[in-house]
């Protein structure tokens, strides 16, 4: 209030707005406002070694650290959301690979390879029984499980494509008897064969060859 005219006094001073943003974030006006406001532009985010990345819409970024993880930077309902999306790959063993054939998915997140060949002999405890007899324990029954090599390769000589394929088989069997009991007490023999050792051997590949005409180009 002026003492001499006993009127209030009316001072001016002008408002100095803060126009500073955190990263990720943009400073607008605000309409009917003198001061506007930060509005977020992009995705903040912190990932499990504690460091914050910033990434714009509709942007993708992948750590150096861990090829398996990927983030995503969306615009859902007007805010914004970071979209983390984890890869599981299927086990792998270099251990099971044929030396040289490893890869990586374009990601270099999952290994992958051609594995060895591996045939072995397996057994199973049955109980063996035919046209109702039994017989009286169960028996080690002995088969071939495992992987063999196969492959497809185009030959110039031959102009095609050649298959080779390999199978699990039985390499060397025997002949064994068991006594079976039937339902009405009587007893008959029953002989069967024992796989006694397993290995790869080539078989006929079902889906043939596929060969194309030789083309000569004109000079």
């Amino acid at each position: 209030m002026d003492p001499i005219t006993k009127l209030n006094v009316i001072n001016c001073r002008p408002v100095v707005c803060d126009t500073k943003c955190s990263k990720g974030y943009e400073y607008q006006t605000v309409q009917g406002k003198c001061c506007g406001k930060c509005v977020q532009k992009s995705c903040i985010f912190t990932t499990q070694d504690n460091t914050t990345y910033i990434l714009e819409v509709n942007n993708t970024f992948i750590p150096t650290n861990d090829k398996c993880v990927k983030y995503t930077c969306e615009k859902m309902n007007g805010l914004l959301v970071t979209k983390e999306t984890k890869t599981t790959c299927s086990a792998f063993n270099p251990l099971d690979c044929e030396p040289g054939t490893e890869t990586t998915d374009t990601t270099g997140c999952c290994k992958t390879c051609t594995r060895k060949s591996v045939c072995e002999m397996k057994s199973k405890q049955t109980v063996i029984e035919v046209n109702g007899c039994k017989s009286a324990q169960s028996l080690n029954i002995t088969s071939c499980v495992g992987l063999c090599g196969s492959s497809s390769i185009y030959s110039a000589a031959a102009n095609k494509i050649t298959h080779q394929c390999e199978c699990c088989q039985e390499a060397i069997v025997s002949k064994k008897s068991v006594e079976l009991t039937c339902a009405d007490g009587s007893k008959v023999n029953h002989s069967y064969t024992a796989v006694d050792k397993c290995s790869c051997r080539k078989a006929d590949c079902v889906t043939g060859t596929t060969s194309e005409p030789l083309r000569r180009r004109r000079r």
